[in-house]
Formats: structure tokens, C-alpha cells, sequence
């Protein structure tokens, strides 16, 4: 009588169960929100970019800081002097930058929430979720610049990404969560 091998060893799928196991591990270690190329090339349309100075992206959060050469917005970027401009743009889902005088990033963010809280809890979850992925430096120089009137606040609504656009020390932060 011929005996039936069990299915898995039959079709040699006994190493399967370790396989897979480090497939999947793998996997998760290559999981992030953001490739550092994708963020690049969205900042990079709307600012003319340098070198990388931080770069780190997880399940949960992206966080970079690149130099620029210039504070020169593109003309790709909507550049908008009120909030309220701000959110009718962000509306048709277009990337805004808020360059509203006398207001910091904190203060626009804030100004955002109050006139409408589902794209303002976009731009705060964005922000504040960043810090997971931030080193001690760059959690204190991202805070200045979020309290700084020359710096910008930048908000793509189609990716969810917040960039702050620090013109004083020729640089932009780049900060996103998974909302």
C-alpha cells in the first residue's frame, strides 16, 4: 500500500513556516512612509533643494531637514498671504504656503484649526506626528522654526505632507504622519 506524505513535505514546504517568517521581518524593516527620493522630489518642486542634513521614516512617521539655495518659492507652490486663501486652495487640493505676515507656522497651523478643524487636524497630525521620527537636534530646531515670523508653513493635502520653510537659515523641514 502506498502511503500518502503529508501535503508540506510532499511539495517540500517544511522550511516554508521559517521562510516566510524572515520574508515577512524583512518586509516590515523596508516599511516606511516616505522614500527619501519621493520627498525630495516634492520639496524640490517647490524649492530648490541642497544637501540632505536628516532623513528618517518609519511605519509611523517621516521627518527630514534638506538645505536650500534660495528661498525662491516655484511658481508649482501656491503662495498665499491669509488663511482663508490657504484653505480655499487646500480645498481643490492644492499645496499651499502660507506666508501670512506676523504669524509663525504654529500660529497659521492654529489659525487653520480654528476656521476648519478636519484640514487643520490634517496639518497638526502631520506635524506633531514628525516628532516620533526626530532626533533631539532636530526636534529643537524644528520647534524654532514652527516659532519663527520668517519661517513658512507648507501643506500638501493630496500626501498629507507639512514642510516648514525656515528662509533665515536657508533650510525646510519636512514632517508627515500616517493620516
Amino acid at each position: 500500500m502506498i502511503r500518502a506524505l503529508p501535503y508540506r513535505r510532499k511539495f517540500g514546504l517544511k522550511l516554508a513556516g521559517p521562510s516566510l517568517a524572515t520574508l515577512a521581518l524583512t518586509g516590515l524593516v523596508g516599511c516606511a512612509l516616505d522614500r527619501e527620493a519621493q520627498v525630495r522630489a516634492l520639496l524640490d518642486s517647490w524649492v530648490v533643494l541642497g544637501r540632505t542634513t536628516y532623513f528618517k521614516s518609519t511605519m509611523e512617521c517621516t521627518a527630514g531637514l534638506f538645505d536650500t539655495h534660495s528661498d525662491q518659492l516655484s511658481i508649482m507652490l501656491q503662495r498665499v498671504p491669509t488663511v482663508r486663501q490657504g484653505l480655499l486652495l487646500m480645498g481643490h487640493d492644492l499645496a499651499v504656503a502660507f506666508d501670512v505676515a506676523g504669524r509663525t507656522p504654529t500660529e497659521v497651523s492654529e489659525d487653520v484649526m480654528e476656521a476648519d478643524l478636519p484640514k487643520g487636524l490634517g496639518v497638526l497630525t502631520s506635524g506633531v506626528a514628525a516628532k516620533n521620527c526626530m532626533d533631539e537636534a532636530l526636534t529643537v530646531n524644528y520647534l524654532e522654526a514652527l516659532h519663527s515670523e520668517r519661517a513658512m508653513l507648507i501643506f500638501d493635502p493630496t500626501s498629507n505632507g507639512l514642510a516648514i520653510l525656515d528662509r533665515d537659515r536657508q533650510r525646510i523641514f519636512f514632517a508627515r504622519g500616517p493620516v
